[in-house]
């Protein structure tokens, strides 16, 4: 005989989203097929199961669905789920875990929100029938290093004719500088040679030279730096949704809590969250978070970076 906990693991095979009412709501969404790279294992195609306790209204699929299963009246099967959900609040207020047959275990943490973990044995995509995970050996090649690997000398000397050059030029620069003493033109000339027979330097040490020995920056050319903007990346998501129709629904809810400022948040596997607000690092992300767990409507609300 099908219990209701069987019925919504079933359900959860064809459906993104099944509510028990007045409680909270199993959400499914799909993650590809990954590699577990620390203990090189390839995991298939999934759905992964989440819960939602915003998502507590009465959309008459668990109860009308379990009706026609169980061949009962609609009333009947509404008193059969109202039982389950008293059961489930009780023993979580009790500070019992509770486990649901092939969907996962609820219990609440140290600050009385309820969590969920999802029994990763069963794999509600249809797609993946059939497709288990696998271990595998990483091929790796470790090529042998030779100690003797010769290095060859990838800057060109310049030639005499380039030095001699660079020396005269030199020479005539400090021949129509009378006030240079013979001591300054000396180390100069060497500093001169030393610059020309560098390949590193060459016009690049000249062009630096000169723009700090003739170029001061004022308090207008600092101002004119370019600015840094920084961009929301985590996001407190209330709501997640496969249909852009849901998630507007919803999102209306949320308006009328008095959160204006939320918003539908396209992501890039498809999914439709709402989010209420949205930060530029996550410590000010997960204080933001905490403040809106503290308010009725909101207590299941999760950080999202995107």
């Amino acid at each position: 005989m099908t219990t209701i906990e069987q019925h919504i693991s079933n359900l959860l095979y064809t459906h993104e989203c099944v509510i028990i009412p007045d409680f909270g709501a199993f959400v499914a969404s799909t993650i590809s097929a990954r590699i577990d790279t620390d203990k090189n294992i390839l995991l298939p195609p999934s759905k992964e199961i989440g819960f939602n306790r915003s998502l507590s209204h009465n959309d008459g699929l668990l109860i009308s669905t379990y009706a026609q299963v169980k061949g009962i009246t609609y009333s009947l099967a509404k008193i059969e789920v109202e039982q389950l959900r008293i059961r489930i609040v009780d023993q979580l207020e009790s500070g019992n875990e509770i486990k649901l047959d092939k969907i996962g275990t609820l219990k609440r943490d140290a600050m009385g929100n309820v969590q969920f973990t999802s029994f990763a044995s069963e794999n509600y995509l249809p797609d993946s029938f059939g497709l288990t995970s696998f271990h595998f050996t990483p091929d790796v090649h470790v090529k042998p290093v030779n100690e003797n690997i010769q290095v060859k000398r990838l800057l060109k000397p310049l030639s005499q004719r380039k030095i001699a050059a660079a020396v005269t030029l030199m020479i005539g620069l400090f021949a129509i500088s009378p006030k240079m003493n013979d001591v300054g033109m000396q180390n100069n000339a060497a500093s001169t040679i030393d610059l020309f027979t560098t390949p590193q330097l060459k016009q690049d040490a000249i062009k630096v030279d000169a723009e700090v020995f003739t170029q001061t920056a004022d308090e207008e050319d600092l101002t004119v730096e370019e600015q840094v903007v920084e961009e929301n990346h985590f996001f407190i998501i209330a709501g997640s949704f496969k249909k852009e129709s849901q998630a507007n629904a919803f999102l209306k809810q949320i308006h009328n809590t008095g959160e204006e400022q939320a918003f539908v948040l396209k992501s890039p596997n498809n999914r439709y969250r709402i989010a209420l607000d949205g930060y530029a690092n996550k410590p000010e992300a997960v204080n933001s978070m905490n403040n809106y767990r503290l308010k009725e409507n909101f207590k299941t609300v999760w950080v999202l970076k995107q």
